[in-house]
């Protein structure tokens, strides 16, 4: 699990790196050694100041340290440089030394990413009122460390934080709201505390329940449920109680042996992983309030055979139920898996795909990879084409956007074979790669005007769009077939009487007089101009 966790925080220590990048710029005054440099994230100059062991970060109106001499023992950070407040220690900034004892003055307001990671002299760590961040790892490996005071004050701490340290006591204050996966373990305090009782809760929130073995009841008066809480632990069923506000990502994943789990009503979005990995998990019932389901939430459950929705349109995100035999079954039943109007699963579609007109979200990655499909038509109601969605229909040769307004990134990446597209006039953004790997010219029709598709945002990636031969809407061509006719009139004239099954595509081009507002003044200008045309 510690390897996972690691590699979770890879994307924030290169971040990190990145920050500390430098590039020339004009010298500024100091009472110290310094040096010209700039920051490559922020943009803003600062001077490098050596003050003894420390190597600093002097901005216009703070101080960050940097790095320390390796070989310093004892060192005293200054709560001022150049006439400004030292208020960072630096990501990395005492990592390996041989410190033993640091003095941290109460200017300072953050504490950074493995900042004294590694120290193995460390004993003793004193983090002043006005410190409100531990960064992840910021004492981790510190094998000497027994003691540290927390204060007041300190709202969060970062994944790992002491992990790996000597620490025989803690006292966490009230005022820490926010905390990383497994800031102590490793340590003899954690170690005892989980002997103790396997349901660690600080502050309201449960921190880690890994130990848990059973039945499990999560006591009232929990606010949330912390990220990896029950992560492979041993527990057979759990009830989280009304008083829990937030769940964490993968809070229960890969708990093998959980059965049932009972979720309160008021709980609107399930978060990513949460029971990632649950083998034994047979039925679910979905919380009457929920409205997003994220990444995975049920991936992985290989026993799950029903999930009971609420009765309204949840939204759910990509690879929700992925190996579960409840997705296997809807497959068997429709290719097309479709709840309340959340299109969930089409990879098992072949051929030409008509998605029905009540249909008004498809799930990131619906068709991801489908080897079959041959066309799809994407009716009115939907406006959002989300991430990957159609990415790497290889057979894909047709697409027919009815409606959508944002196309996200990667939506029909390396979709070779498209040959023919037709874009609502509604759209107005096309995100990176969302038709990257199409190469050629291809036929393209646009619902709306040439002057409307000027203003389409169109990102990298994308030269199938740039490059394609468009066909242009007319002036009330409302069905988006890219002329005005018949069609258009009784459309706008259905749409205007509330007809149930009315649809207006290119809503752009049914504004004739351009007053914002669809009505009976852009019905009677539309007949005009198609007399006028006939």
């Amino acid at each position: 699990m510690k390897n996972r966790v690691l590699a979770r925080a890879a994307a924030a220590c290169l971040a990190c790196l990145m920050a500390a990048g430098t590039a020339c710029a004009l010298p500024q005054t100091s009472p110290v050694r310094t040096s010209l440099c700039a920051s490559a994230a922020e943009g803003q100059p600062y001077t490098e100041v050596t003050a003894g062991a420390l190597t600093c970060h002097k901005y216009n109106d703070y101080a960050l340290i940097a790095a320390c001499d390796p070989e310093a023992v004892t060192v005293e950070i200054p709560a001022e440089i150049g006439g400004v407040p030292v208020r960072e220690i630096g990501a990395d900034a005492f990592r390996g030394c041989a410190v033993s004892k640091v003095t941290i003055p109460d200017s300072v307001i953050s504490i950074g990413a493995r900042a004294f990671f590694g120290c193995p002299d460390l004993t003793e760590a004193e983090i002043p009122e006005s410190v409100f961040l531990l960064d992840a790892q910021a004492f981790a490996d510190c094998a000497s460390l027994e003691k540290v005071t927390l204060s007041e004050g300190l709202k969060t701490i970062g994944t790992e934080a002491f992990a790996g340290t000597a620490l025989q006591e803690v006292a966490i204050p009230a005022s820490v709201t926010h905390f990383g996966q497994g800031i102590f373990d490793g340590t003899p305090w954690w170690e005892a505390l989980v002997a103790e009782d396997p349901l660690v809760i600080f502050n309201n929130i449960v921190l880690d329940g890994r130990s848990c073995e059973g039945d499990v009841v999560i006591p009232d008066g929990v606010t949330e449920i912390g990220t990896y809480a029950f992560e492979c632990s041993g527990i057979t069923s759990v009830v989280i109680p009304d008083s829990v506000e937030t769940i964490g990502m993968d809070a229960f994943s890969y708990c093998e042996s959980l059965t049932a789990a009972t979720i309160p009503d008021h709980i609107v979005e399930l978060p990513i992983g949460m029971f990632c990995g649950c083998i034994s998990l047979t039925s679910v019932k979905l919380p009457a309030d929920v409205l997003n389901l994220r990444s995975s939430v049920f991936s992985g459950c290989t026993s799950l055979e029903e999930v009971i929705f609420p009765d309204h349109q949840v939204d759910v995100y990509s690879s929700v139920f992925s190996g579960t035999p409840w997705l296997e079954t809807k497959r068997a039943e429709d290719p097309l898996v479709i709840v309340n109007g959340t299109l969930i699963d089409g990879r098992t579609c072949k051929g030409d795909v008509v998605i029905p007109d009540d249909v008004t979200i498809i799930a990131s990655r619906a068709f991801y990879s489908d080897p079959d499909i041959t066309s799809v038509v994407v009716p009115v109601g939907v406006e959002n084409i989300w991430d990957s969605t159609f990415e790497s229909c290889g057979k894909l040769k047709s697409v027919e956007l009815r409606g959508v307004s944002y196309i996200a990134r990667n939506a029909f990446n390396e979709c070779t074979s498209l040959k023919k597209v037709m874009l609502s006039g509604n759209l107005s953004t096309v995100s990176e790669d969302a038709f990257h790997g199409i190469t050629g010219r291809i036929p393209l029709t646009y619902g709306g005007t040439k002057e409307q598709w000027g203003k389409v945002s169109v990102a990298s990636g994308n030269s199938l769009l740039r490059l394609a031969i468009v066909t242009y809407g007319e002036t009330g061509d409302v069905d988006g077939d890219a002329k005005l006719g018949v069609t258009d009139v009784v459309a706008l004239q259905n749409w205007l009487l509330a007809m149930p099954d009315a649809q207006i595509i290119a809503w752009n081009n049914a504004d004739l007089n351009a007053d914002g507002v669809l009505d009976t003044f852009d019905l009677a200008l539309m007949k005009r101009e198609l007399l006028a045309k006939e």
